[in-house]
C-alpha cells in the first residue's frame, strides 16, 4: 500500500514538532490566553488553553477548536490565529487541547483526548464561565475528523451536544473510495498517497467500536448531528468528503452550509494574509454569529 511506503517518514514528525512547539499562542490586546492542565484519555493531562475576549466578563459561549496537521503536527500559528479571530469576532471562549499524536500514540488517544477535554468543558462549565449550550466545534483536515467523531461520541453518550460544527477541508472517510481520492494524486500539501498515509497509521492495529469515531462518513444513522458549516477546497483530495458529509446530513434533515473555495488546495488556512483567507473567515463568523445569537 502507497501509506506502507512511506511508512520511514512518519518519524521526521516529531523532530517537526519540536521546532512547532515553539509556537506559543499569548495573549495579546483583544485576547487572553489561559493555560490549564485537564484529564485526558487513560489517565493522561493535557496541556489545554482557554482564550477569551479581553475587554468581555460573564458567561459565553465557546468555541471547542481541534487542531488539524494529520494526527501527527501540533497546532501551529495558523490555529492560534483563527482561535483569536473567532474569538475576537464572535465574543466567544475558545477551547485548544494539546491531544496526543502519532506515531506514539495511534487510535483512540487523539480522539479520546478531545472526547475527555468537551468533558472537562462541560463539567467545569460554571467555574469557566461558558455556556454549555452554545458551545461549538471546529476542527480543520484532521481536527474536524475529531471534531465530527467527538460529536457522535457525544450524541451516543447523552452528553450535552455542541449546538453546531465547523469543518474545514474535513478528512471524514478512511475508505479512499471517492472521486477527488482518485483525482488528486500530486496535490501540493497534501495528496491521496499521504492521506493513505495518515489513516494507514491512525488505524493501525486498532479496530473502532463504531467506525464513525474514525471515520466519520461510515456513521450508520446522522440523526441529532449539529448543524454543520463544511468549507472544502477546490484542488484537495479530501473535498468529496466534505460535499458528501454535507449530503448526509441534507438527508438526515440537519441544516448544513457547504462552501467550496475555488482555486484552493488543502490547508490555504495558513496563509493568514490572504483574501481567500479573510473570505473563509468572515464566512465563518457569520455561521457562528447567527447560531450563538
Amino acid at each position: 500500500m502507497e501509506g506502507q511506503q512511506l511508512f520511514p517518514c512518519i518519524y521526521v514528525y516529531p523532530l517537526v514538532n519540536l521546532f512547532i512547539g515553539r509556537t506559543t499562542c499569548r495573549s495579546d490586546d483583544k485576547v487572553v490566553v489561559k493555560e490549564y492542565e485537564t484529564p485526558g484519555y487513560d489517565n493522561y493531562m493535557l496541556k489545554t488553553l482557554i482564550l477569551e475576549p479581553r475587554d468581555t466578563d460573564g458567561i459565553l459561549p465557546c468555541i471547542v477548536f481541534f487542531h488539524g496537521g494529520g494526527i501527527m503536527l501540533k497546532a501551529v500559528e495558523a490555529h492560534y490565529q483563527f482561535a483569536k479571530w473567532y474569538v475576537e469576532k464572535t465574543r466567544c471562549k475558545a477551547v485548544i487541547t494539546d491531544y496526543r499524536l502519532m506515531p506514539r500514540y495511534r487510535y483512540p488517544y487523539a480522539t479520546m483526548d478531545c472526547y475527555r477535554t468537551y468533558e472537562w468543558v462541560i463539567d467545569h462549565a460554571d467555574e469557566l464561565q461558558i455556556n454549555k449550550n452554545r458551545i461549538i466545534f471546529t476542527g480543520d483536515s484532521a481536527g474536524a475528523t475529531l471534531s465530527a467523531a467527538v460529536s457522535f461520541m457525544a450524541r451516543d453518550n447523552n452528553l450535552t451536544m455542541p449546538i453546531g460544527v465547523l469543518m474545514s477541508y474535513p478528512a471524514l472517510d478512511r475508505r479512499m473510495n471517492t472521486e477527488s481520492m482518485k483525482r488528486y494524486t500530486d496535490t501540493p500539501v497534501l495528496n491521496s498517497k499521504l492521506a493513505g498515509m495518515y489513516w494507514n497509521e491512525y488505524l493501525r492495529n486498532a479496530t473502532p467500536t463504531r467506525p464513525e469515531y474514525a471515520s466519520p462518513l461510515e456513521a450508520d444513522s446522522f440523526d441529532k448531528f449539529p448543524s454543520t458549516y463544511i468549507e472544502v477546497a477546490e484542488f484537495d483530495c479530501l473535498h468529496d468528503d466534505g460535499v458528501l458529509f454535507a449530503e448526509k446530513l441534507k438527508s438526515a434533515n440537519i441544516p448544513v452550509e457547504l462552501n467550496e473555495v475555488p482555486g484552493a488546495c488543502h490547508g490555504f488556512e495558513v496563509v493568514l494574509d490572504s483574501r481567500i483567507v479573510h473570505e473563509a473567515l468572515d464566512r465563518r463568523v457569520s455561521w457562528i454569529n447567527r447560531l450563538i445569537l
